[in-house]
């Protein structure tokens, strides 16, 4: 795929280098017209029309190499996609000189290759300050444009001849021309004048193209900041509303005691046995307070239990409201008991479903839970039939803070957690607008049970 894309784009550099080189076979009557227009300047012993001519002459020689260098630099960015590189630029220098080469020894021209160096020694220093972004070839043709254009001005001025500059007929043949109407007073004046003006009006649109882009990066850069801040500021009330949650779970272990105490005194002064078997079963709900208390304050606080128990708390905690949406939990028949702590397990596993239920609340759809033996372990998986995640979330998900949907971005770093804590593993697999499917794997006995187990 990457391949083809290469080939496609070496075949449009190729193609824009090679309408440069062939331009001027179909536009001969142009340059007829200019030849022409070189004589009747000299018969009507005109110097603006001569003045029309040669810019008619820039323009002509501006499109066509335009084509050349466009193409030179597509061909070279498929080599070296760095533009600051000296591959590039040594290949960029490469295949516009050997093109005015070509061109030269096609036309039998005698195109000033100097010319092209100093619109290329140019062209790459601007270069480093034209953005890098969206419309960067756009600015770039932009720029090539103005730079092309005001470079060409020098091939008509007479006294840059001795340096090399406009040796080929065209120019030849207009400097001639004003040098019989103005003996050189023309360009020498106009054409010097038409370079500064056209140079300056690149370096500013340059400075000014470069000065917006690093205004939109700063843009850019506060605004995502300000999310980051938006974000890390929503975790820290998250963390404070569990901080909080947390202190009050633990204020509740002394009434809990206290009623724990009271129960006993009045079961010694009371002992018809309908109030003992309300005591007991007090009791009995009391003693379940003080598990679910030590199971919420202390991560390490784990018991056996059914999955299918586990499985039923979790499914009694959910809320379902939408009829579009089906829940389906099957817990296969004989699983052994696991060893987990059942407030922290059922929340993890709760935080997966609602995510798979988030996912539907559009289309509605399913979410199948499935629970079976697998390795020493159960395997809950959690599937559903939504949106999917964008594959290059898959990995950041993971991540505390990160969210797609401004929420808090704990959740499923807490279902990471969580199942680690107990020596399991989580994985999740998504294709988008297919199906999200999370792996839970709680192992029978963790090495941390086990270590423990030995030491008692």
């Amino acid at each position: 795929m990457y391949d083809d894309r290469r080939i496609a784009i070496g075949s449009v550099g190729a193609f824009l280098l090679l309408i440069g080189l062939l331009l001027p076979t179909y536009t001969a009557d142009w340059t007829s017209w200019l030849y022409e227009n070189i004589e009747w300047s000299l018969q009507s012993n005109d110097s603006g029309r001569l003045m029309i001519t040669a810019l008619s002459y820039i323009s002509w020689y501006l499109m066509t190499f335009l084509f050349i260098y466009l193409g030179g630099m597509v061909l070279a960015n498929i080599v070296a996609r760095d533009h600051s590189s000296l591959l590039y630029q040594g290949l960029f220098v490469l295949i516009v000189l050997g093109s005015v080469y070509a061109f030269n020894e096609l036309y039998n021209e005698h195109y000033s290759y100097l010319i092209h160096l100093l619109v290329l020694g140019i062209l790459l220093f601007l270069q480093n300050f034209i953005p890098q972004q969206k419309y960067f070839y756009i600015m770039y043709i932009v720029i090539l444009a103005f730079i092309l254009f005001s470079v060409q001005w020098l091939n008509l001025i007479p006294s840059m001849t001795k340096f090399g500059f406009g040796s080929d007929d065209f120019a030849v043949s207009i400097k001639l021309a004003d040098e019989y109407l103005t003996d050189h007073i023309l360009f020498n004046t106009l054409s010097t004048i038409l370079f500064g003006v056209f140079f300056v009006i690149a370096i500013i649109v340059t400075t000014i193209l470069h000065l917006y882009s690093k205004q939109v990066m700063i843009s850019k850069q506060f605004q995502e900041q300000t999310q980051e801040l938006k974000e890390t500021r929503g975790a820290l009330i998250e963390t404070n509303v569990y901080k909080e949650i947390h202190s009050l779970v633990h204020d509740l272990k002394t009434p809990l005691v206290t009623v724990e105490g009271l129960l006993s005194l009045l079961a010694m002064k009371i002992q018809d046995t309908k109030s003992q078997a309300y005591f007991h079963k007090i009791n009995g709900s009391i003693e379940k307070m003080k598990d679910m208390v030590s199971e919420i304050l202390y991560e390490e606080t784990k018991r056996e239990l059914h999955v299918q128990e586990l499985m039923n708390y979790v499914v009694s905690h959910i809320s379902l409201d939408d009829p579009d949406i089906d829940l389906k939990v099957k817990v296969e028949d004989d699983l052994p008991m696991v060893r987990v702590n059942k407030i922290r397990m059922s929340r993890a596993i709760s935080n997966v479903v609602e995510n798979a239920i988030l996912s539907l609340q559009d289309e509605g759809g399913e979410v199948n839970v499935h629970c079976q033996e697998s390795d020493e372990g159960v395997l809950i998986t959690v599937q559903d039939d939504g949106m999917g995640i964008d594959p290059a979330y898959l990995e950041d998900i993971w991540e505390e803070g990160f969210s797609t949907k401004d929420s808090s971005g704990i959740g499923l770093p807490f279902v990471k957690n969580v199942i680690h804590q107990h020596g399991g593993t989580v994985q999740i697999e998504s294709e988008p607008q297919v199906y999200t499917r999370v792996d839970m794997f709680i192992p029978f006995q963790s090495k941390e049970d086990n270590e423990d187990d030995s030491r008692h």
